[in-house]
């Protein structure tokens, strides 16, 4: 069985594994950076009270800012089931 030659920095695999690491890397930092930034829902506190039985109006921020829902409608184009974007209503074209 003969020997495959050894594959350099230059092979696409390699540059396609460092891309794919570099990318993960990328998203483990702005992750982190998230996390920090963030608390957890319900707080502590506002579980204590909830326990004692005391209604909080008020509630901390969770520091994720606000949510952001968008929805893409196509004039003329049917959404599928029930009103669901679906991959078998996008395929019929």
């Amino acid at each position: 069985m003969a020997q495959q030659p050894a594959k350099t920095k230059d092979h696409p695999s390699v540059k396609a594994m460092e891309s794919q690491r570099d990318e993960r890397k990328k998203a483990n930092e702005e992750a982190m950076k998230r996390m920090e930034s963030s608390q957890p829902t319900p707080t502590q506190e506002e579980n204590d009270l909830a326990k004692l039985g005391v209604a909080v109006e008020e509630k901390q921020a969770d520091g994720t800012g606000p949510t952001v829902i968008t929805k893409n409608v196509t004039a003329n184009e049917p959404l599928g089931a029930h009103g669901y974007d679906t991959r078998s209503s996008r395929a019929k074209e």
